[in-house]
């Protein structure tokens, strides 16, 4: 069983660096939503009729769009007020002098949230019913993105990922120790899903938009993007992240750091997306509905083996006849109004 994974690419060693846009994933993401989507409506109308059943071809394959996008500040569907002019100067003010950071709207929970060079984003297009593998709650999936992300960091960097059942996402604290199993409670232990020491940062953010059991978005993690100092070098200290008051945003670079650990610098962010795939192909084709576990070692043995098959970009657009130079406008609101269901995050 395969995962596509596409990567549209970057050149961040240009000058001045170039990296793909939001709303140019978005387009991509709509694609493959859209194949889905005409597959699954397919399906419906052959389940009555053995001609159209016969026809009916393979549904697509799960696949995962991976980017590092230019600098882009976007607002979830908790920001009903429109942003004030001094607040939008602010978020547009240049970055290091060479990027102008885009805002846009995103159909997910939450507030304000920031994507940029030194993250990788991971966005998965699957069908949570789809016939490949075991349905998913939109809890499970969520769930399962976690999974895929705490056990890549601890497989590339040997950083213990938490997770918080009070905020989604992945965090890590000074210590780096394991949390304590999510089920700990039936084990006589303490039932905790992390260690809550007060030090706790995020350094994965998650949000999810779902469209007839389609996912869309996906998570975004950071790996060397700046976390601290001035507002012309560090862009998370333009806003409070996700609107989580009194915790902070950190990266793998800045966790090693506070571990008093190098960042591998050969580690690219493209190495990191390929790494993460692997992780969640095996979690999706081998997810047990009936789980308790949130924990990235909840599947131990994979019963079904699975492989990434890496898409080459310039080939994807060709065959599909993708015009990357296309609109670059980002109209999800006409999609919320079509979708009747959505994620809660």
């Amino acid at each position: 069983m395969s995962l596509r994974h596409i990567a549209i690419p970057s050149w961040p060693r240009r000058t001045p660096p170039k990296f793909p846009t939001y709303a140019l994933a978005t387009r991509v993401q709509a694609k493959l939503q859209q194949d889905l989507l005409a597959w699954k409506s397919a399906a419906v109308l052959a389940a009555g009729s053995p001609s159209l059943a016969s026809a009916l071809p393979p549904p697509p394959p799960p696949t995962l769009i991976s980017f590092t996008p230019t600098p882009t500040y976007t607002l979830g569907r908790r920001q009903t007020e429109p942003l004030t002019t001094p607040q939008l100067n602010r978020l547009r003010m240049p970055l290091r002098g060479v990027f102008t950071p885009a805002v846009a709207r995103a159909p997910r929970g939450g507030l304000t949230t920031y994507h940029g060079p030194g993250q990788a984003v991971l966005w998965p297009v699957v069908d949570l019913r789809s016939p490949l593998y075991s349905y998913f709650l939109v809890s499970d999936y969520v769930c399962l993105l976690e999974k895929a992300t705490i056990a890549t960091l601890r497989k590339l960097f040997g950083l213990n990922g938490l997770t918080s059942s009070e905020h989604r996402g992945v965090w890590v604290n000074s210590t780096n120790m394991d949390p304590p199993p999510c089920d700990a409670k039936e084990q006589g232990g303490e039932e905790r899903e992390k260690e809550e020491n007060g030090d706790e940062r995020k350094i994965a953010a998650v949000g999810v938009h779902l469209r007839r059991h389609v996912t869309g978005l996906g998570t975004a993690v950071n790996l060397t993007m700046p976390v601290v100092g001035p507002e012309d070098v560090n862009p998370w200290g333009r806003i409070i992240a996700c609107g989580i008051i009194g915790k902070e945003v950190t990266s793998v670079a800045a966790q090693l750091q506070r571990l008093g650990r190098p960042y591998e610098a050969g580690m690219t962010t493209k190495d990191f997306s390929s790494a993460w795939a692997v992780e969640f192909a095996a979690r999706l084709y081998n997810h047990n509905p009936n789980a308790k576990s949130c924990s990235a070692t909840a599947t131990t043995t994979a019963a079904i083996a699975t492989t990434v098959d890496q898409v080459d970009w310039e080939q994807w657009k060709e065959e599909t006849q993708f015009n990357e130079e296309g609109d670059e406008t980002y109209d999800w609101e006409a999609t919320e109004r079509r979708s009747p269901r959505r994620s809660p995050w």
